[in-house]
């Protein structure tokens, strides 16, 4: 009995500390004129707190801004480049590593940060 009690645990442990939030990207119907606008849409799953994507996106206002805003899902961010250069769009990445995500979901496949980052978000 201890045993299966320890298994159980274990793997609840390990779940819990690998489970990450998912980032969906939504403007992917629109990819082109987000890349153009420098405008970029996401909804975070509940594993985000409004408190905690806004706190990771003060660090880089000068490159962009961040609209948060409540959803039932759990957070819908707005991403605006202040100014739309090279650097801004590379700045994005950090915004995403500093929230600890590693792949974003776009169209329902999950596709790691870097590639995501060179195809929707780099011009």
């Amino acid at each position: 009995m201890k045993k299966l009690l320890g298994l159980v645990l274990g793997m609840f442990l390990t779940v819990s500390v690998f489970a990450n939030g998912v980032v969906t990207y939504t403007s992917a119907e629109s990819a082109e004129k987000s890349k153009t606008e420098g405008v970029f849409s996401f909804s975070f799953n509940s594993e985000f707190s409004k408190e905690e994507i806004t706190k990771a996106a003060k660090y880089y206002t000068s490159y962009f801004t961040v609209a948060v805003n409540s959803s039932i899902q759990g957070v819908d961010v707005t991403i605006k480049l202040v100014d739309d250069n090279e650097m801004a769009r590379r700045v994005i990445t950090r915004f995403f590593v500093t929230l600890e995500v590693k792949e974003i979901v776009v169209n329902g496949k999950s596709i790691m940060l870097e590639d995501f980052i060179s195809t929707y978000v780099m011009k």
